[in-house]
């Protein structure tokens, strides 16, 4: 198998790494609809355990039909271990109880916002994925969207939306944080990373399941298993794979663009399946993001 180290010299973008992008964006901007469709039976957590565990068993099994191997130094699964938190146990979490407060629309709106953060980030963390003024300017108008959506909750004080845009932000500053870690793994294949992920989350949230006052799986819907199944196996293990690969060979920074397609698909679903409003507000931030992003690059 060949796979690109973890630490590896950047190579520049294709046509290939753009529609792959856009892939990625739809990814992301669909798991917000699922969420929310799920939420409401599982409560938080344990939509959280069985997003991971429906990622965990298909990853493993494709690790194993093509013999990949996995990490195979304690530094490799340290990091990973740190990324597991990170990547996966908070902010699923966080997101999912941002679900039961705040529409699919605005919390793919704010996660919009994260990408702009990582340029930041990767100005520090990496020799080759550099802040430059444009990209600085660009965060700055891609912030002004956020002030214009989690600022009126704000003004109307500590309200459960408040709180719900709060969890957002926690659940991509989780995300930014963790994608920082990726290059730093030394050589360990990106399939075997998200599997790696997977594991290890699905062994720290066990125990929390079997103490937590969850309610029982027998009592979810077809639909809520359709849901999770979608966000175990789409969003969580492809999301992830894809997302490791492109963070791998072309960089954070680039990997951020496809937050120009998230927050779009986002809000579309969310106003087309569950009939959530679309606000001057929710437009005029949305339009904001975007021109942080077309700024930036």
């Amino acid at each position: 198998m060949t796979d690109f180290p973890a630490n590896g010299q950047l190579r520049k973008p294709t046509y290939a790494d753009v529609v792959l992008l856009v892939v990625i964006g739809c990814v992301w901007g669909s798991s917000f609809l699922p969420i929310k469709v799920a939420v409401y039976e599982t409560g938080p957590m344990l939509l959280v355990y069985l997003r991971v565990l429906a990622a965990l068993v298909p990853l493993c099994l494709y690790m194993a039909w093509r013999r990949i191997p996995y990490p195979s130094t304690r530094f490799d699964w340290g990091l990973i271990f740190v990324m597991s938190l990170l990547n996966t146990v908070v902010p699923f979490f966080l997101l999912s109880w941002a679900g039961l407060h705040i529409t699919s629309g605005v919390m793919a709106l704010i996660m919009g916002i994260g990408p702009l953060l990582a340029l930041f980030v990767s100005h520090y963390t990496t020799h080759d994925d550099k802040l430059t003024a444009r990209k600085f300017a660009g965060m700055l108008i891609g912030l002004c969207g956020l002030v214009v959506i989690v600022g009126q909750d704000a003004l109307s004080g500590v309200t459960e939306h408040l709180l719900g845009d709060l969890a957002v932000l926690g659940a991509i500053t989780c995300y930014v944080l963790a994608t920082a870690l990726v290059r730093k793994v030394r050589s360990t294949a990106k399939e075997a990373m998200a599997a790696g992920n997977m594991i290890i989350s699905t062994a720290l949230l066990a125990p929390i399941i079997l103490i937590a006052d969850t309610p029982p799986i027998t009592d979810l819907s077809l639909e809520s298993f359709l849901a999770i199944a979608y966000l175990g196996v789409v969003t969580t293990g492809v999301g992830y794979v894809l997302r490791f690969h492109m963070v791998i060979t072309v960089g954070q920074s680039f990997t951020s663009m496809a937050s120009y397609v998230m927050p779009i698909v986002g809000v579309i679903l969310g106003v087309l399946f569950l009939e959530e409003p679309l606000t001057i507000y929710l437009v005029l931030a949305l339009g904001l993001v975007l021109a942080g992003f077309a700024v930036a690059r």
